[in-house]
């Protein structure tokens, strides 16, 4: 509409000469017009994703928030904007064009890796803050499993790794569901061909030694493969950040992890994340040759492992499905004691044994039954509500590697089952390694991945991991045990350029980090509403990292 002073200046134009009233109509129309602009640009701008939705924009407010002294959403300068989600937030989920690196690499553009499956087989030389040469190197140094071409870096092991899968598998020869690779072979060659086969498969290696771990698992994320950092192999070796029981098969492929050492406790590291019956794969000569090999066996023979096969350079061992009637001997290592108490999963290695609960296990109560059920359809209306907003978390292609930084049950990786992408769900620790409620096994249980962290930490992954992050309720878990901006700059480490972060949580908390992320991150954000409509509390922040460095900050001024 016009505003009313422009309305009242016409009203007088009739007491005055005809040029007046030409000039006072002239600025009618300007005012009428400008009206029109204004509010259609407004309506423009509050669209971060891409629907018409009740949303709350980050910054200033253009509108008041449509809510009582509910929220306190008034007091934390939060708006509510009726548009769709803003466009750069829809290219931040759509970009596959160069963007700038995140600050502390050494890559002066990042560009989105290729989509899956393609990527497979093909990654940015540029991506990897080693820089082509040096993985080049690397490649060629392992039997030329990849190669440069131009400024891309081509993986040509598909076929000997395929190969070498069907000869794995045939000497495993029962159903494996989810396996560990440690040392994360050709960077991510194996995990990416037993995916293919439907088997959920985390890439592990150690941020040093000959293998260079580091860039290996750097590989397989570009690649679109789980990997994570971990210290296996290290001296004094940590716990790997799994639970127990939680793979079907273990496997080293010239890993050059050290097993003779320290009276075995990496083997007994590994037995402890296998299931029972579970199987160990070693391929290679070992590297410290013959007496590395005698070490091996005879902590295989100790934890009574069984030797399933030794063909061409493969030996398999089988994990018992119990431990009655288990004697190696003397030499035999303890049983870990106190296995009813909180599970320390930052721990180091135990020179022990993790004891296999005898018998079939306990029936699913009908009550843990239900609550299953329950966040499956919770999750299912949540992740609809999320793709509704922001649509092109829908489209195949978009996206790959995700994060879940507060993954309870893996409610949210469920309802991302059938869409062409991993989750790695995360259980937090509210206080010194410990998990009070551990629902990781559980999150094993439903064929997911995942792994233990404390956010007050850095995670143990290469910078620019990600494609998105999710954080349910994690700033208020963490509000009191350390500062939310730490969590929000490992979030901007871990996140490539040009990708998205998705925060439900309490209005309040909102309060606290949108000046985070608009004016020291300088990302762009929007608030939404979530499934359950204005009336509610948690509300759903979507971030897009639009900017990287300072470099490219002070570029912008």
């Amino acid at each position: 509409m016009p505003n009313a002073g422009a309305a009242r200046r016409c009203g007088r134009a009739t007491h005055v000469d005809l040029l007046t009233v030409v000039l006072a109509a002239m600025l009618c129309w300007a005012s009428y017009t400008l009206s029109i602009w204004h509010n259609s640009r407004g309506a423009a701008d509050s669209s971060v994703l891409g629907l018409v939705v009740g949303a709350t924009v980050c910054g200033d407010a253009d509108e008041e928030l449509d809510f009582e002294a509910r929220h306190a959403a008034d007091d934390a300068g939060l708006s509510v904007s009726s548009g769709p989600a803003n466009s750069r937030v829809r290219r931040a989920l759509s970009s596959s064009g160069p963007a700038p690196a995140a600050a502390g690499t050494t890559v002066s553009r990042y560009r989105a890796p290729f989509p899956w499956p393609a990527s497979r087989g093909v990654v940015w030389a540029g991506n990897s803050a080693r820089g082509a040469k040096a993985t080049a190197d690397a490649a060629a140094a392992a039997n030329k499993w990849a190669r440069v071409d131009g400024d891309m870096l081509r993986f040509t092991d598909a076929a000997a790794v395929r190969a070498y899968a069907y000869v794995v598998l045939r000497l495993v020869a029962a159903p494996v569901r989810a396996a560990v690779d440690v040392g994360a072979m050709h960077g991510g060659s194996w995990a990416a061909e037993l995916m293919s086969r439907g088997v959920v498969t985390v890439s592990v290696a150690a941020p040093w030694g000959a293998s260079d771990g580091a860039a290996l698992v750097e590989l397989a994320l570009e690649r679109g493969v789980p990997a994570v950092l971990a210290a296996a192999g290290g001296a004094p070796s940590r716990r790997l950040p799994f639970p127990a029981g939680a793979f079907d098969m273990a496997h080293c492929g010239r890993c050059l992890v050290p097993w003779h050492l320290h009276g075995g406790r990496f083997l007994m590291e590994i037995d402890r994340v296998l299931r029972p019956g579970g199987y160990w794969v070693h391929s290679g000569a070992p590297a410290n040759g013959t007496h590395e090999r005698a070490a091996i066996e005879a902590a295989a023979a100790s934890m009574c492992w069984r030797s399933v096969a030794d063909q061409n350079g493969v030996t398999v061992w089988q994990k018992p499905v119990g431990h009655v009637g288990c004697d190696a001997g003397e030499n035999s290592p303890r049983f870990c004691a106190g296995q009813n108490k909180k599970f320390k999963w930052d721990s180091d290695v135990e020179p022990c044994i993790t004891p296999i609960q005898e018998g079939a296990a306990p029936p699913r109560e009908a009550s843990a039954a239900e609550a299953l059920r329950r966040d499956s359809e919770t999750w299912t209306r949540r992740v609809a509500r999320y793709k509704a907003v922001a649509t092109q978390l829908g489209q195949k292609g978009r996206l790959r590697n995700l994060l879940d930084m507060n993954a309870r049950r893996g409610g949210f990786a469920a309802a991302l089952a059938d869409d062409p992408v991993w989750v790695m769900s995360v259980v937090p620790a509210t206080g010194g390694g410990d998990t009070d409620t551990d629902t990781l096994p559980a999150i094993y249980d439903r064929g997911l991945i995942g792994a233990y962290h404390d956010w007050c930490e850095p995670l143990p992954t290469p910078a620019l991991s990600y494609d998105l992050l999710h954080a349910d309720s994690l700033f208020t878990m963490y509000r009191d045990r350390c500062d939310m901006e730490d969590i929000l700059l490992e979030m901007d480490r871990i996140l490539r350029p040009g990708r998205a972060v998705i925060i439900r949580d309490d209005i309040a908390i909102f309060a606290r980090i949108k000046n985070f992320f608009t004016d020291r991150m300088r990302w762009d954000c929007q608030i939404f509403d979530g499934e359950d409509g204005s009336d509610d509390r948690e509300k759903i922040l979507f971030a897009a990292k639009t900017c990287c460095n300072d470099e490219d900050r002070d570029q912008e001024q």
